[in-house]
């Protein structure tokens, strides 16, 4: 076996002997995070490179015209699909979503519309007024003051029982959605969904550039900002849980082949650097 080989070998070894603890102590992974967060110089060597490979990977996805179906496999469509129509919302998400003023307000301002249309396309006012001995531009004055003065003392008391009825259709249309009886209907629903969206080109699927640079920006900030409230407390339980745990029970062995590429690109480090790998010493008994 070739020195570099089992060097890797030999580390591999060894680490899978190890600790989490053995390694880096909590208290030094937490100093190395606050480290980390305070490194002006890092982070401003880090965003030019964040943003030109946010540009990069932004402008292939504008420029690509396929659709997205034709970028994915078949089986990888179906699991798509299959996903998308299985996919039951959360019955607590949807009511607080569902509950929120905007809702109930758009809700409101649909049953308003309705009502109003419906009075237009009734022509309840003009069928009165027929009954009426008028004719001629009479009949047209009266319906057009009729029109007016029931609309403006109607408006007020309509908008007064939306008020209270908006809250009402809110909690029907939550049962509406939840209900078993329309399970199905919704899961067809999600899956032709997911069916349009493989069909569109994947350009279209990015919003505009202004939304984008946000989203851009939003993900930096995540990025440089990421402390969490209790992160000494969630430190605290990741390493009470497996800090004592040995690492070969996570590490993965990797394939022999991943490994000879790496064992290959040692080697030629080594070479170019003058450095030369020993055996192993020998044990002393």
């Amino acid at each position: 076996m070739d020195p570099a080989r089992r060097f890797l070998d030999d580390l591999q070894a060894w680490l899978h002997e190890r600790t989490a603890s053995d390694l880096v102590t909590r208290e030094e992974a937490s100093r190395l995070l606050q480290d980390l967060r305070g490194d002006e110089a890092f982070w401003g060597k880090a965003r030019p490179h964040f943003d030109r490979a946010w540009k990069t990977t932004e402008d292939r996805l504008r420029g690509e015209r396929r659709a997205l179906k034709e970028l994915l496999s078949p089986e990888a469509q179906a699991r798509l699909l299959d996903a998308a129509e299985a996919m039951e919302p959360d019955p607590e998400a949807v009511r607080t979503f569902l509950r929120s003023p905007a809702i109930e307000t758009m809700l409101g301002s649909i049953l308003y519309a309705g009502i109003f249309e419906f009075m237009k396309k009734a022509d309840l006012l003009g069928a009165l007024v027929n009954k009426l001995p008028v004719i001629g531009p009479i009949r047209k004055r009266l319906v057009a003051a009729f029109a007016e003065e029931v609309e403006g003392r109607l408006e007020g008391h309509i908008k007064a029982f939306l008020g209270t009825f908006s809250g009402l259709a809110v909690e029907r249309m939550i049962q509406f959605v939840l209900s078993d009886e329309n399970r199905e209907g919704f899961r067809k629903a999600r899956r032709r969904l997911a069916e349009h969206l493989l069909e569109r080109p994947v350009a279209s699927l990015l919003p505009d550039p202004a939304t984008t640079a946000r989203w851009r920006d939003v993900a930096w900030g995540a990025l440089r900002d990421a402390s969490l409230r209790d992160e000494a407390q969630v430190l605290a339980w990741i390493y009470e849980d497996h800090g004592k745990e040995p690492l070969g029970a996570w590490a993965w062995e990797g394939s022999p082949l991943g490994r000879d590429l790496l064992a290959r690109g040692l080697a030629r480090f080594l070479e170019a650097r003058g450095w030369q790998v020993v055996g192993p010493a020998a044990a002393v008994t």
